[in-house]
């Protein structure tokens, strides 16, 4: 038993390795294709448009992992099938639950390493992909590194700020108003000045400050200058792009929820991408699920109709997933269920055929 195990095993390894490298390749070269004449009408460089694949690359990996599993799983109990050793196996008393346990055992372990992939290495190269792309792709220059105008910054200690302009090389805003959020998402205080200059310290003018109890009252106290020490963002932590959800781990996702939420903001986006960190890498499990059973039922042709069955499963489930995904974000659906019930749906189909597989 010990020598069956480690040849599945080994197999389903190598198949899947094999079926991953192939299905990046053809991911990669119908995206060169496809977006070759912008790389040409924008000069970009050979070498530029190599690194900007090379940063594609682990976003490819964890989108084809479960595709490539489907495959390598029918390629096994295809090639077993079609030499009769299942059959064999069989007669010599071997339970098909062990070799699905084996292969499920698997399944558990690249989910895990898909978690922590796309942690790790997903969310530094989707950051690295954007910045190259967007300097030596598009050949768009980087934010200015002087002046920005009408925008919000989410700022520590729960302060959020609204600049009308704001210069780095003088440290100075004009037009500015900072709100100080409590944790039950209530407007503590709130601070409108004309302008401020930054000097280790941050150093209001016409300054008014407006602070709300818990009853309704307000308090009103103007100042001519005003220095708030309790304000820790710098000149240059305004020029920072904000980054987008993808290209976050689940910790400054969270964060991310956090201010957004005390600053009253929409946060549909995060939270479905939060959960849809959490749901993808089951994705791997759910789809043995389903495979495995199929994979020993099928006589002839079966790699070939394995192949044609994991092409359509793939796109139903990429389908309904980008489906829940868009009502979630839309506010239609809950975050939660919208990033989970594809997982619940192929689920359940998975451990109904999981049950009528025959042994």
């Amino acid at each position: 038993m010990k020598l069956i195990n480690q040849y599945i095993l080994k197999n389903f390894i190598r198949y899947l390795v094999l079926c991953l490298v192939v299905l990046i390749f053809i991911y990669t070269v119908i995206n060169l294709f496809d977006n070759l004449g912008k790389y040409l009408a924008r000069n970009a460089l050979a070498i530029d448009i190599i690194i900007y694949y090379l940063y594609l690359i682990p976003s490819y990996t964890i989108l084809l992992i479960p595709i490539a599993s489907i495959m390598a799983i029918f390629f096994i109990f295809g090639i077993m099938t079609k030499n009769k050793e299942l059959i064999a196996l069989k007669t010599c008393g071997l339970n098909i639950n062990r070799l699905f346990l084996l292969i499920l055992t698997a399944g558990i372990i690249i989910s895990i390493f898909t978690f922590v992939f796309q942690e790790t290495v997903g969310v530094w190269a989707q950051t690295r992909m954007f910045e190259h792309k967007k300097e030596k792709i598009d050949k768009r220059p980087r934010r200015p590194s002087t002046q920005r105008r009408n925008f919000f910054y989410h700022g520590e200690g729960d302060w959020v700020y609204f600049i009308k302009k704001f210069s780095a090389t003088k440290k100075k805003i004009e037009g500015v108003i900072l709100w100080q959020i409590s944790e039950e998402n209530r407007i503590t205080k709130r601070v409108d000045a004309a302008g401020g200059i930054y000097d280790n310290v941050w150093k209001f003018y016409e300054a008014t400050i407006r602070e709300f109890d818990t009853m309704g009252n307000e308090i009103v106290n103007v100042h001519i200058n005003l220095e708030m020490p309790e304000l820790k963002e710098k000149p240059e932590d305004f020029l920072r792009r904000i980054k987008p959800p993808e290209e976050m781990n689940i910790l400054q996702i969270y964060k991310c929820i956090s201010k957004k939420k005390r600053a009253g903001e929409d946060v549909a986006k995060e939270k479905v991408e939060l959960n849809y960190r959490f749901s993808y890498p089951v994705i791997t499990i759910i789809v043995l699920l389903i495979t495995l059973p199929l994979s020993v039922v099928l006589k002839r042709g079966g790699i070939a109709i394995g192949l044609g069955i994991s092409i359509v499963l793939a796109f139903v489930y990429w389908g309904v997933i980008q489906s829940c995904r868009a009502y979630g974000v839309a506010g239609l659906m809950d975050p939660i269920l919208a990033a989970w019930l594809p997982n619940i749906m192929f689920g359940i189909i998975g451990i109904a055929l999981i049950f009528k597989a025959p042994r």
